[in-house]
C-alpha cells in the first residue's frame, strides 16, 4: 500500500509537509474515496461516526492507524488538511446479518427464534454482537416489541439492499442455464387464479418441469414486487409502480349469471328494472379492498343518479361469489370466463356487461432477462388469447 506522502506529493505537493505530522505522512492508505453522494454514504456504514461532508472535504484517505485525513477545499485547489479518527467494523458475519433481517421482519426475539430454529437467547447474543460491532443499538425495547433507531433503520435497509442484490445474482446464475428452471412465485386475484390460471398450470408444468412455480392468490392487497413478495403478477388494473415491467395481455368485462335453479325459483329478469326484485350478490363496501374497480356496478346500473339497489348478500371474494351463485343464492355480476367452468351458470340480460377491465402481466425491470419470467409470460398470453377469442366470438356469434 502507498504511503499518503507518496500521494500527496503527486496530487498536493504544497500542503507537505508542513500540514502534516511525520507520522501521518509514513502511514499506509488503506483507502481512497471522494466525499460526496453515495461512496460517502456506503462508506458510513463501514465506519463507526463517519464525518461524511463534513469539514468541507473532497477526498478522504484512510490510513491504517485509525485515523483517517482529508483534504479541503477543491480539487483544483486544495485548501488544507481535515483529520478524523475512526473505528473501522471489521468482518461482518453473514449469520449475524441474516438473524437482524429476520427480527426486523418479525418484530421479536422469540418470533426470530422460530423462523431461524435457534433460541431466542442465541438471537439476543447476535444481535448484541452486531451492535457491539456498530457501536450504537439496532432496536429500542418496548411493550410494543421492538423498533429500529436511527442507525439501525439505516442499517436495516443497507441489509436489505445486499440480499435483494444477492438474490438478483443468484437468479441471474439460474438464468444462464439452458432451461428454465428454478422457483418462481406469481400473484394475482383469489378469482382469477381459482377460476381460471390453476386449472391450466398442469400445461405450462409439462412445458418446463424445472420451473417451481408458487401461486399466491391475495384480494385485499397487491404484494410489492420491488420487495420480491413475488416475483411477477397479473393485475387488473394499470400498475402504478415505479420501476416495473407491463405487459397489457387483453381486457374482460363482467356478465349477470344465476343458476337454473335460482332461475327457476325467482324468474328470468328481462330488463334492467327487473334486477330490483332479485337477490343480487355483490362485493360489497367495508369487507376488505376489491381486486378491480367498480366491482359492485350491478347495485347501480339502470338506476337513477344517486340511488343505488339493495344487495341480498355480500362476500368479499370472488370465487365464493361464484359459488354463491351455482348454489342458487341469487344474482351476481362475474367474469365472463367463469361461464366455461360450470354448466349450473346461466346468463341473464346478456346485452349487459360491466366496465372493461384491464389485464397486465407485471414483474421488476431486474427480472427482464429472465426465462422463468417469460416463459410463464408467454404461456399466459398464449392461453388468454386462445380461450378468452374463443369465448368472445361465441358470445358475439
Amino acid at each position: 500500500m502507498p504511503t499518503l506522502r507518496d500521494i500527496l506529493l503527486k496530487e498536493c505537493p504544497d500542503l507537505v509537509p508542513g500540514a502534516l505530522r511525520a507520522r501521518e505522512l509514513q502511514a499506509h492508505v488503506s483507502e481512497m474515496f471522494l466525499a460526496t453522494g453515495a461512496p460517502c454514504t456506503s462508506h458510513s456504514a463501514l465506519y463507526r461516526d463517519w464525518p461524511g461532508r463534513a469539514q468541507n472535504v473532497f477526498r478522504w484517505f484512510v490510513l491504517d492507524d485509525g485515523l483517517a485525513v482529508g483534504l479541503t477545499g477543491t480539487p483544483e485547489a486544495p485548501e488544507g488538511i481535515a483529520r478524523h479518527p475512526y473505528q473501522k467494523i471489521h468482518h461482518m458475519d453473514w449469520n449475524r446479518l441474516r438473524t437482524c433481517r429476520v427480527v426486523n421482519q418479525a418484530g421479536s426475539f422469540t418470533r426470530a427464534g422460530q423462523i431461524l430454529e435457534i433460541t431466542q437467547s442465541a438471537v439476543s447474543r447476535q444481535i448484541a454482537a452486531v451492535e457491539a460491532d456498530l457501536g450504537s443499538d439496532i432496536f429500542l425495547r418496548n411493550n410494543d416489541g421492538l423498533v429500529p433507531t436511527e442507525m439501525g433503520a439505516y442499517f436495516l435497509e443497507t441489509i436489505e439492499r445486499m440480499w435483494e442484490s444477492l438474490e438478483l445474482g443468484l437468479a441471474g446464475l439460474n438464468e444462464m442455464k439452458d432451461e428454465p428452471t428454478g422457483p418462481l412465485t406469481l400473484t394475482t386475484t383469489t378469482g382469477f387464479g381459482s377460476a381460471w390460471l390453476s386449472s391450466r398450470l398442469h400445461k405450462f408444468q409439462d412445458l418446463y418441469p424445472e420451473i417451481e412455480v408458487t401461486l399466491l392468490l391475495i384480494d385485499n392487497e397487491e404484494l410489492d414486487l420491488r420487495q420480491r413478495y413475488a416475483d411477477c403478477a397479473i393485475r387488473f388494473q394499470h400498475p402504478e409502480e415505479p420501476r416495473l415491467v407491463r405487459r397489457f395481455i387483453d381486457d374482460f368485462s363482467y356478465h349477470i349469471y344465476g343458476s337454473q335453479e335460482y332461475l327457476d325459483r325467482r324468474g328470468i329478469p328481462h330488463t334492467l328494472e327487473d334486477l330490483d326484485e332479485h337477490s343480487l350478490i355483490v362485493y360489497g363496501d367495508g369487507v376488505g379492498q376489491p381486486p378491480i374497480e367498480k366491482i359492485d356496478w350491478l347495485l347501480t346500473e339502470g338506476v337513477p343518479e344517486g340511488q343505488t339497489r339493495r344487495a341480498g348478500l355480500r362476500i368479499n371474494n370472488v370465487y365464493g361469489i361464484y359459488r354463491a351463485v351455482e348454489n342458487g343464492l341469487g344474482l351476481a355480476a362475474l367474469p365472463f370466463y367463469m361461464s366455461e367452468r360450470s354448466d349450473k351458470l346461466v346468463e341473464v340480460l346478456p346485452d349487459v356487461a360491466g366496465p372493461p377491465i384491464p389485464v397486465y402481466f407485471v414483474y421488476p425491470e431486474e427480472l427482464g432477462p429472465s426465462r422463468r419470467i417469460a416463459a410463464l409470460r408467454d404461456f399466459i398470453v398464449e392461453e388468454i388469447n386462445a380461450t378468452w377469442g374463443d369465448l368472445k366470438r361465441r358470445k358475439l356469434a
